[in-house]
Formats: structure tokens, C-alpha cells, sequence
């Protein structure tokens, strides 16, 4: 299935992954954190392959490791430093404290 986009790039159908945002309003440079973040964990295959398609897997394995522990789920950031090879990442002791009391 493909994706349609909207006039700013990123498929329309994400466009409820980023209620806070002008989804208008977004670029892909500017956002390219919250799209990776957004997608990764919520959005469809079609989205997931616009992705990586779009950003590349090293940028998308980049984020994974630098930002995945503390902005994904522990299910899909296990998920994607499987998919991705990411070894190694970014915990601070804070943010390693927070999810073991469930945040």
C-alpha cells in the first residue's frame, strides 16, 4: 500500500500522531525527531516504510540509540535496536530510574 502524502511530505494518514502540532505546518527537517519518535512507535507498516525511506536506517538508527530509550515504549524501542542493530544507546541513570517506577 502506498502512502499518500500531504503538501509538507509526511503521510496524511499520520497527521493524528501529532495533535499538539500544525500538522501543516511541520517540515521534515525541523520535526524530524517527533516524526521518527511518532512512527516508530504508533504508525502503520506503509508509514513505518515511508520512514525509512525518507529519513534512511542510519539516521532512523542514530535516533534509536540517542533518544529511543527515554521517547519509545520499552516494547517498541526493544523492537527497533533489534530491527536496527543498535547495541549500545543513550540511558541517562534518570531516565533508567523513571521507567523502573513505571514512566
Amino acid at each position: 500500500m502506498s502512502v499518500i502524502l500531504a503538501p509538507n511530505g509526511l503521510p496524511e494518514s499520520s497527521a493524528w500522531l501529532f495533535p499538539e502540532y500544525d500538522f501543516s505546518g511541520m517540515t521534515l527537517a525541523a520535526y524530524s525527531g517527533v516524526v521518527i519518535e511518532r512512527i516508530l512507535e504508533r504508525g502503520t507498516w506503509s508509514e513505518v516504510n515511508w520512514l525509512f525511506n525518507h529519513y534512511g536506517e542510519p539516521k532512523i538508527a542514530e535516533w534509536v540509540q540517542r533518544h529511543g530509550f527515554r521517547l519509545l515504549s520499552g516494547r517498541s524501542f526493544s523492537l527497533w535496536r533489534l530491527v536496527l542493530n543498535v547495541k549500545e544507546f543513550v540511558a541517562p541513570d534518570w531516565a533508567r530510574e523513571a521507567k523502573a517506577m513505571g514512566w
